[in-house]
């Protein structure tokens, strides 16, 4: 039997299918449940950093009936296995946050939000032995505010000029970056 798939998720990924967003993701919402029930019945696993918990906050769960994301790991019972950042992990994603993230005219930065995700996943393999499939997010390069746009993480290999031969840069890009669409999505009728 091969070993269950490894999904990383970024916290927009959870707010997306907690407030139920299908207005503006569409089907990927029914690929985000699909990939729910994967993992409650064992058949892969997602992973994401314990940061998504303070980062998912009551006011972010506009949908109604929605508790606490704590509630929502609960009810999940392990389907979705939070990391907790540990020392080295911090310190990777502080590097990652001094980069120079350039497209060879505008520079973007790497919110530290953004810096933790990345470096839980890069290190997921080395700490934990986990394999990750792809890391699954929406961020494109959203407004940080006041005109500020930060660095996505879905295209972020545009913005490496300055960084490309950065080791830990070379990891995040072997990830495999995307949005959470189901590999064999079911058919909704």
């Amino acid at each position: 039997m091969s070993s269950p798939a490894s999904y990383y998720w970024d916290t927009c990924v959870f707010i997306a299918h907690l407030n139920d967003e299908r207005s503006s993701k569409g089907q990927i919402i029914d690929h985000i449940s699909q990939h729910l029930k994967d993992a409650q019945a064992g058949r892969t696993k997602i992973y994401s950093s314990s940061i998504t918990i303070a980062e998912i906050t009551q006011k972010s769960l506009v949908a109604a009936g929605i508790g606490t994301f704590d509630d929502f790991l609960r009810d999940f019972g392990g389907s979705v296995i939070p990391i907790s950042p540990d020392p080295e992990m911090m310190a990777l994603a502080s590097h990652l946050r001094s980069l120079l993230y350039s497209d060879g005219t505008t520079f973007r930065k790497l919110a530290t939000p953004d810096a933790i995700h990345l470096a839980t996943a890069i290190m997921l393999p080395e700490t934990y032995g986990v394999t990750l499939n792809e890391f699954h997010t929406f961020d494109e390069g959203k407004r940080r505010g006041a005109g500020d746009k930060g660095l996505p993480l879905i295209g972020m290999e545009h913005w490496i000029e300055d960084c490309k031969d950065d080791p830990w840069i070379k990891k995040a890009l072997s990830l495999a970056r995307k949005r959470p669409e189901h590999p064999t999505p079911e058919l909704l009728i």
